[in-house]
This record gives C-alpha cells, sequence and structure tokens, in this order.
C-alpha cells in the first residue's frame, strides 16, 4: 500500500487592498457610515474570490493626512451570468482609526458658519418607519435631516412631529431613549415611478444633557448600529381660515 503523504493546512490568503478616493471628508464619512450601519455589501466582478477571503478597503481623502481603513472578509462567491456577485462582510474597529475621523470631523468644523453653532456629520443610517423607507442623512445632537420614500407619504409640514426611539447595539448603549423630532422644513416631493422621496429638516424637541451625549457618541462614530424607529408621527392640525362676523 502506498505511503500518503500527511497533509498541511493550507494558509489563508493574503488581505487584498483596495483604494477607493473622495472628494471631500464629508463624502468619506457618508459612505463610511453607509457601510458600516448596514454590516454588509454586494458586489459584482469579473472574477471571483475564494470564501474567507479578506478586504482592505483604504479609503482616502485629499483633505485628509490618513486613510481610514475598513476591513471585510467575503462570505459568499456565486457566477451570475457572466460576472460573480461576491458578498461581504464588514468588520471594522474604530479604536485605531479614532484619531483619523476625528481629523475628518473637524474638517467639517471648519467648515461650519454662523448662525450653525455645530457641524453636521453627514451620514447614512437606517431608520425604521411603518409603510416607509427612512435614513438619516445629515445629522448634528441638535437635529438631522430625514429623507422618506414610499407609494404615500405624510402630509409633513412645518410644526410636524415625529416621535422616534433610539438605542445601541452596545451594552451600554442598549437602554431605550425616546426623542420628539420637530419638522422645520420640508422639501419638494420627488417622484421615481410608483415611490415618491421628500427630505425633511428639522431639530430634537427638549433634548436632554444625557440624549445628547448619546447622539454625540453616533456622530464620532462610537456607536456603529444604533436603532432609530420612528415610532409615531403627529401632523400639525391645518389652520381654518377665520368666520366672518355675521351681521
Amino acid at each position: 500500500m502506498a505511503t500518503v503523504p500527511s497533509l498541511l493546512p493550507l494558509s489563508p490568503p493574503s488581505p487584498i487592498r483596495l483604494r477607493a478616493f473622495y472628494r471631500s471628508p464629508g463624502t468619506l464619512l457618508r459612505e463610511l457610515s453607509r457601510a458600516l450601519n448596514v454590516g454588509h455589501t454586494t458586489l459584482r466582478a469579473e472574477s471571483g474570490l475564494p470564501v474567507g477571503t479578506r478586504l482592505h478597503l483604504v479609503m482616502v481623502a485629499d483633505a485628509l493626512a490618513e486613510p481610514i481603513e475598513v476591513s471585510g472578509t467575503i462570505t459568499e462567491c456565486r457566477l451570475r451570468g457572466p460576472r460573480y456577485q461576491i458578498g461581504l462582510r464588514y468588520d471594522f474597529d474604530a479604536g485605531p482609526h479614532r484619531a483619523h475621523i476625528a481629523a475628518a470631523i473637524a474638517v467639517l468644523r471648519g467648515e461650519t458658519v454662523a448662525p450653525r453653532r455645530e457641524p453636521r456629520i453627514p451620514l447614512a443610517l437606517r431608520v425604521e418607519a411603518t409603510g416607509l423607507e427612512a435614513t438619516v442623512a445629515n445629522a448634528s445632537a441638535r437635529g438631522f435631516e430625514l429623507a422618506l420614500s414610499g407609494l404615500r407619504l405624510p402630509a409633513l409640514t412645518t410644526g410636524s412631529r415625529l416621535l422616534l426611539s433610539l438605542s445601541g447595539s452596545q451594552s451600554r448603549t442598549r437602554a431605550v431613549i425616546r426623542l420628539e423630532f420637530e419638522v422645520r422644513w420640508v422639501g419638494p416631493p420627488e417622484a421615481a415611478g410608483r415611490r415618491r422621496r421628500v427630505l425633511v429638516g428639522g431639530r430634537f424637541a427638549s433634548a436632554s444633557p444625557e440624549v445628547r451625549a448619546r447622539l454625540r457618541s453616533i456622530l464620532r462614530f462610537e456607536e456603529l448600529r444604533p436603532r432609530i424607529r420612528i415610532r409615531r408621527i403627529v401632523l400639525k392640525p391645518k389652520s381654518r381660515p377665520a368666520r366672518g362676523r355675521r351681521r
């Protein structure tokens, strides 16, 4: 009987480094927020990669001295037609990049002009809402912009209020806090087929210092996957025309 040599385990493939260039620190932070909030993405490529392959996405902006890197792991690779469909799971430890993220926010703070007191951080956070798709866009500790889309949109006007709940993914932030969001402006609705989309902006009403501290942790990317939910929408009653006095 022939002797079969012992088999040695194969070494894991070397990580692949991809460089992505962004026009500004703001666009870089928005894409970082989008990637980390979702936690995964799907890529289309001409060639496949083995499951388990590590990727390093190097995010570069001219205004930043150092890039921000996001690691990922290939979780799926299947041939779909002429191209491969690749599933990528993001793995990000903000600790080593804390100074780099702070540098990007500092650039935005330097671009902030009066009367605004705090910089708006470009984010892309999913918001749970019954019958709607909602995403937080530019945000600060005092308010944010909210993109709403759906087959039917609520008749929001200045003064309408959204009752929100917020909880974190870490043990110290899992406690649910309540927020009241007051609409200050409503953009023109846009149509995309049967769906409609609108951008609204506003501020938080009567947010306590503890609540603002939780919000700032999200803005500093210390809380990567917050759970935000629209629990109730309170529309502002339409004003009735004054009736003339009877003679």
